[in-house]
């Protein structure tokens, strides 16, 4: 058992010149419809931890041990939140063995807090970023009313040696259903001891204290910027180490799992790895070449969730339309469903395997390209590369006809969305004309994965109107999502003509003529 806790903090936060004044002016000046009461002081010690990547605060949480005595907290603390010096920002909190120490904690996690942390951490190990220690002078904070939370005044210590210095805050935490009764008596202390709202948190100073950084980049994979002069090579080493930025990027939100746009954006950033390495492979060492099967890996390991994502935000808009007891049915479907999905994403990102590849595309992509390979303009390449692409795009799509089966139009869409990437690897030398034409395969793109995403939604609805485990009203409403998806799948191949013949448009010849002006 733990005594796990998540809470929502309420809190304003100013910067104090002189605590002592402002302690005089609590007792002295509070307002009349407002009560403290002074509490004993204690002395807290903070440490502040996270991995390498700093994946904890990139998801959005900065985690905390407090020490007091022998006593320890974990608490993962969310960065976002309210405004100004007032912030409100979920906190989990969970005391954990302070003899044990983070890492066991970790290991053996048994709340809220700690699988949380160990969800965001996965395998990388958690260092310390900072370190604080205050000196707290705690008052109760009540108006006739009752109750309302509590004032702090911290005198901080942050850093270190000569970096070391001391920061003064005053906190008032509130109860969030309070927030209105205590703004006066904050208002009041504002003025009265003339603070000043807290441009950052403690954290904040303790990290620049510490020489850390708040924030997160990796260490320079190189150049990722062309133009017209730029060899193959360059737009090769650019174009991957974009698409690698993009991955590791959004691997903290992945972790998180409550943005779908996490795993979304990392599967887009395997594909479009995955076509940069077919495309310059020529140009290519042997071992970034392999990493294409590792990539193929990985989208494969957030396909299911990704799939069900999209699913899970089409039948959000057709619930209402079918009943409660009906859609309540369908959805505890998804959420099993995307629950096992959502084990395979983490066992993907804590595996051996993925460190291995996120590390050896990392060296691969900071050595740049090989001398004596890739030497050749990009400009002169350019056509020709995108041409070998969007040849298989056209041939296919002329074969597609409405009677096609739909593999045909899911096959047409993969050759189209590689395209789209050629072209966007190739983009700034192309100009306007590029972004012109872009836009249209986007688009062609666009509709085949609307259709694709209705294909998929027919073959689910249908599996699931054989279950009856739905009941009557679930088997009904199951059947008739399976038909609404088939009919929209049919609206999707009667737009297809018209929107594919502008594949082959002038936009297709200007763009050729702006590649050929080398």
């Amino acid at each position: 058992m733990t005594n796990s806790a998540t809470v929502m903090e309420t809190e304003w936060q100013f910067v104090a010149d002189d605590l002592a004044a402002v302690r005089t002016w609590l007792d002295a000046h509070t307002p009349d419809a407002f009560e403290v009461s002074a509490q004993p002081e204690r002395e807290q010690h903070d440490e502040y931890w996270d991995t390498a990547g700093w994946l904890v605060w990139r998801a959005g949480f900065a985690c905390r041990v407090r020490r007091r005595g022998e006593a320890a907290e974990l608490t993962l603390k969310g960065l976002s939140g309210g405004d100004a010096h007032m912030r409100r920002r979920i906190e989990l909190n969970e005391p954990i063995d302070a003899l044990g120490g983070l890492a066991g904690n970790i290991a053996r996690p048994v709340g809220e807090a700690g699988r949380l942390l160990r969800t965001l951490a996965g395998p990388h190990p958690l260092a310390r970023v900072a370190a604080l220690t205050t000196h707290r002078t705690t008052l109760t904070l009540a108006d006739g009313e009752g109750p309302l939370g509590e004032v702090s005044l911290d005198r901080t210590t942050v850093g270190e040696g000569s970096r070391a210095h001391e920061l003064q805050y005053v906190e008032v935490e509130v109860d969030g259903d309070a927030l209105d009764r205590a703004r006066p008596f904050v208002d009041a202390l504002q003025e009265g001891a003339g603070l000043r709202p807290a441009p950052t948190g403690k954290l904040a100073a303790a990290l620049a204290a510490s020489g850390a950084s708040p924030g997160w980049e990796p260490r320079p994979l190189g150049p990722m910027t062309v133009d017209r002069l730029s060899t193959l090579g360059e737009v090769a080493y650019a174009s991957l180490r974009r698409g690698f930025l993009r991955l590791v990027e959004h691997e903290p939100i992945a972790r998180l799992g409550e943005d779908i746009e996490g795993v979304h954006q990392m599967r887009v950033a395997t594909r479009r790895l995955r076509a940069a390495l077919d495309t310059f492979q020529d140009i290519l060492p042997t071992e970034l070449a392999d990493q294409r099967k590792e990539l193929r890996w990985l989208g494969r390991s957030l396909g299911e969730a990704r799939d069900l994502d999209v699913q899970r935000e089409r039948f959000a808009l057709a619930a209402p339309l079918i009943g409660r007891k009906a859609a309540t049915a369908i959805e505890a479907i998804f959420d099993e469903r995307r629950a096992r999905a959502r084990e395979a994403v983490l066992a993907a990102f804590d595996s051996d395997r993925y460190v291995a590849m996120t590390e050896a595309m990392s060296d691969l992509l900071r050595a740049g390209p090989v001398p004596g390979r890739g030497d050749e303009a990009a400009l002169k390449a350019a056509l020709p590369l995108i041409q070998g692409q969007r040849r298989p795009a056209r041939d296919a799509g002329s074969a597609v006809r409405a009677s096609s089966p739909d593999s045909d139009y899911h096959a047409l869409r993969l050759k189209v969305r590689d395209l789209r990437y050629v072209l966007e690897f190739f983009s700034p030398l192309g100009g306007e004309p590029a972004e012109a034409y872009i836009r249209q395969v986007t688009r062609l793109q666009t509709l085949l994965g609307d259709h694709q995403d209705a294909v998929i939604a027919a073959e689910f609805y249908s599996g699931l109107a054989k279950d009856e485990t739905l009941g009557k009203g679930g088997l009904r409403a199951a059947a008739e999502l399976a038909a609404n998806a088939v009919a929209e799948a049919e609206g999707y191949r009667w737009k297809f003509p018209k929107r594919y013949a502008r594949l082959r448009g002038r936009r297709w010849h200007t763009l050729k003529g702006a590649l050929s002006n080398s």
